[in-house]
């Protein structure tokens, strides 16, 4: 498992390939960091689905599913709003690219990514305010 935070899923899946996440993947709580995927395919039908830890698509109104996952564990979190980028792939693919493109480039220079360091910031904010909140710096 990679120790990565936030995992984004937008593959097209086609045929039977490698499983990203399954709950095996999860069920060490010591080594997850992952608190996040972002599934933008969203083949939550698809028996080659490469993500079968959840089995519902999210909704605008209900952008996130929590995964079962062992008690012990940190909690993980799902996105799969499936119908905007399967309206128009490509010119949807196009557009947020483009639009994401210059905030992926400012990652490499923490200090002027001032559109992550705000994210950031109002994250810990947030999470701060929560009943019983245990955010780590």
């Amino acid at each position: 498992m990679c120790k990565a935070d936030i995992f984004v899923n937008c593959i097209y899946l086609s045929k039977a390939g490698p499983m990203f996440v399954t709950f095996k993947d999860i069920e060490n709580h010591t080594e997850r960091q992952l608190s996040v995927i972002a599934d933008v395919s969203a083949d939550t039908t698809n028996p080659n689905n490469p993500i079968p830890i959840y089995s519902i698509n999210t909704t605008f109104a209900r952008p996130v599913v929590n995964v079962d996952v062992p008690p012990e564990s940190n909690p993980l979190s799902v996105i799969s709003i499936d119908h905007l980028p399967t309206m128009l792939p490509r010119e949807s693919s196009e557009s947020f690219s483009a639009a994401l493109l210059e905030s992926l480039l400012a990652l490499k220079d923490r200090e002027n990514a001032r559109v992550w360091t705000d994210a950031e910031k109002l994250f810990k904010e947030k999470v701060a305010s929560l009943p019983g909140s245990l955010l780590v710096e």
